[in-house]
């Protein structure tokens, strides 16, 4: 969900452009935000050189960041969350999107480690597992509150996986072994 810099679609000049039906455009004139620009053919103002007028662009669709947290259990087990969250730039706020947030993806790795890591340290192992629904609930909740100030769009939050320490798993496959074998 990287903004990026765009160019004109004339050489040495940025008063013409093309914008791509999955992206929004914003115009900066000298620097300072100027218009957004709808899809198409558009003329931004004249240009010298590429210096007068420039470009941001973010997409338009929908973005997946798949955020890994890793916690600790009530029943003291070390477990790796893998939460996936999709989201997309509102319309009506593209401008936000591009101009109030630095790193997007940091945003979200951080609240969505917030959410995961004072939820999951109420739970069992079992809890937790039987309560991912509960997890990708509350944390679709923050992202959705929080995210929408800056311009963002939240579809969904899904708890993936939910992995334990590597012993434990060791660890509870072997009771399952001898509870098979008597």
């Amino acid at each position: 969900m990287a903004q990026q810099q765009e160019r004109g679609c004339l050489p040495c000049t940025n008063c013409f452009v093309t914008v791509p039906q999955d992206k929004y455009y914003a115009v900066e004139s000298f620097g300072k935000f100027s218009h957004m620009l709808k899809p198409g053919l558009s003329f931004a103002g004249p240009d010298c050189c590429g210096c007068c007028v420039n470009f941001r662009s973010v997409t338009s669709r929908v973005d997946q960041l798949v955020v890994s947290v890793h916690t600790k259990t009530k029943d003291n087990v070390f477990v790796t969350c893998k939460v996936a969250v999709q989201q997309s730039v509102l319309p009506d706020k593209a401008v936000d999107a591009m101009y109030k947030l630095s790193d997007v993806h940091a945003q979200i790795d951080s609240y969505v480690a917030d959410v995961v890591r004072s939820s999951v340290p109420h739970m069992t192992l079992d809890d937790a597992f039987e309560k991912k629904d509960d997890v990708s609930v509350a944390v679709q909740q923050k992202l959705t509150e929080e995210m929408g100030h800056y311009g963002f769009q939240i579809h969904k939050a899904l708890v993936t996986e939910l992995v334990p320490n590597a012993e434990v798993v060791q660890s509870m496959n072997e009771i399952n072994k001898q509870k098979r074998l008597r």
